[in-house]
């Protein structure tokens, strides 16, 4: 088993490593960069290719060691088609630009093929005593899972390192569960994605020369999805709900946040804008790199909290509970902070003769005026 994932490891990440410089090159000829909007933080051209490394450092390594022998339960057919339209889905869009409603219908359609592979959420068990039977909302349930965790990616993924980041530190503990279960296959899954996580992280790091773009986050997305679904909630809700939602708590909040903050401003809501929580903590004058120290450490936290929920299934609900009020305070005294600021910064302008609230992130990177 140790010499299994030491190989598979280096193998994704060796051919995700090789292959970024290619892409770049390729990127350079076609002038295939990524656009410049409202969401966006970066002014350079650089690629947004950088998930076909990703996904093809994880998916030759998949086939090669043959980790489909390890499937027991689903069909890997099935998963394996709703991995390749999750991902074709955002590298098509990341080429020509598809329009957010035809991109929606086709998770739609990779959550159906993970709810076909037999990956259902069928039952849900309280406390190893009470079980909650889905019946026909079952593949409802798991088609929204799997649309969730992909949009939770890919709307993270705002900054130099922080998708891929963040992504990398779950698979860390996913994999010391998987362990403790002694699950084969997952174990070997997130090795194998962390290995390509990593070959393509040395690239993204800030300043990044290199963007996962939609390709790559719809695909970690999708796997991080299925992977929480492949035997691994056996052993209480805590494994198969609780888990793999507080590893990724907080990019999951920023979506609420983000979706609440277009609603009531009457924008759409697939609309890009600067209102994440990465951008959100710049605007309060950290760096890049002081954001993703921040969210890295919220990560590993979360991920500790995760381990003692999976040796604690009684007390997961409890623990829980406590982990997203928590979230919630520090929500509020973010929120708090930004409201100080922008009436220091109000004052500020009144007494220097000049009207309205300029935002703006550190080293001049992009300026904004709010009214």
């Amino acid at each position: 088993m140790v010499v299994s994932v030491v190989f598979v490891f280096c193998a994704s990440f060796i051919l995700s490593v090789m292959m970024i410089p290619l892409i770049m090159r390729i990127s350079k000829r076609h002038a295939l960069y990524d656009g410049i909007d409202d969401r966006t933080i970066h002014n350079k051209k650089i690629s947004r290719l950088g998930g076909f490394a990703i996904f093809a450092g994880f998916f030759i390594t998949f086939w090669v060691f043959n980790i489909p022998a390890h499937v027991h339960g689903f069909s890997t057919a099935y998963f394996v088609a709703g991995m390749g339209i999750a991902f074709l889905t955002g590298f098509i869009d990341d080429l020509v630009c598809i329009r957010a409603r035809y991109k929606l219908v086709m998770q739609i359609l990779a959550g159906i093929c993970v709810a076909m592979s037999g990956l259902k959420i069928d039952t849900i068990v309280l406390h190893n005593a009470h079980a909650i039977h889905l019946g026909a909302l079952s593949g409802v349930i798991t088609v929204c899972w799997v649309v969730v965790f992909m949009n939770a990616i890919n709307l993270i993924d705002g900054m130099d390192g922080l998708a891929s980041g963040i992504v990398f530190i779950a698979n860390i503990f996913i994999f010391i569960i998987a362990i403790a279960l002694n699950n084969t296959l997952v174990a070997l899954l997130t090795v194998c994605a962390s290995g390509s996580i990593l070959g393509f992280y040395i690239y993204n790091y800030p300043p990044a020369k290199i963007f996962m773009g939609d390709g790559g986050a719809y695909f970690l997305g999708y796997l991080y999805a299925t992977i929480s679904l492949m035997g691994m909630a056996k052993k209480s809700v805590a494994v198969l709900f609780l888990v793999p939602i507080i590893l990724l708590l907080i990019p999951l909040t920023d979506i609420v946040q983000v979706v609440i903050t277009r609603m009531r401003r009457g924008t759409g809501i697939f609309i890009p804008d600067q209102n994440h929580l990465h951008h959100r903590l710049m605007r309060l004058g950290y760096s890049t790199r002081g954001v993703l120290v921040v969210m890295y450490c919220c990560s590993i936290i979360l991920g500790i909290a995760s381990l003692i929920m999976f040796e604690s299934p009684a007390q997961s609900l409890n623990i829980f509970a406590i982990i997203v009020m928590l979230v919630l305070l520090l929500a509020y005294i973010l929120g708090h902070a930004e409201r100080v600021a922008a009436v220091r910064k109000s004052n500020a302008a009144d007494k220097g003769g000049k009207e309205g609230v300029v935002y703006g992130f550190p080293h001049g990177i992009s300026m904004r005026k709010i009214d």
